[in-house]
């Protein structure tokens, strides 16, 4: 028999599992579409796929968002989930998730500056974007992973 703080924890890794996979959609589709804009292709029909797809998938993280936020919610509420499911090692994982995203971000934006003495890059706000996303996303992808 599953107990109700089972139950609470597979819904919260389903609910981070559907907001990672359209987080990865979106990147990939990002990064389609930034290709395309740097390139200076006319390739209308392929970009207006790309955005069906870039707005589809924020829909979708926006669902598991508001999903896992009335999950959190509802762990608040009760006690016995709020120390089963945010304890010590849950709030230390969210730690390292952070420390992870600043990371990479760092990174990304190292990268960017190597990428941009070789080649000229026109769209500068398409890097700031990027650079976002790749610190989000790779908050997402730590804190699922650690907390599997």
């Amino acid at each position: 028999m599953t107990t109700q703080i089972e139950i609470f924890d597979r819904k919260r890794m389903r609910y981070r599992g559907g907001g990672l996979l359209a987080s990865v959609i979106f990147f990939l589709a990002w990064i389609g579409y930034v290709i395309l804009r740097l390139s200076c292709q006319s390739l209308d029909i392929l970009r207006t796929i790309l955005m069906v797809v870039l707005i589809a998938s924020v829909i979708g993280q926006a669902y598991f968002a508001l999903r896992s936020n009335l999950l959190e919610k509802q762990i608040r509420k009760d006690p016995a989930l709020q120390e089963a499911l945010n304890n010590e090692l849950v709030q230390l994982n969210e730690l390292k998730a952070w420390r992870i995203s600043f990371f990479s971000l760092i990174g990304f934006i190292v990268l960017a500056a190597v990428i941009s003495i070789f080649l000229p890059i026109a769209d500068l706000m398409l890097i700031f974007l990027t650079a976002l996303l790749v610190g989000f996303g790779s908050h997402n992808i730590a804190i699922y992973f650690l907390d599997r």
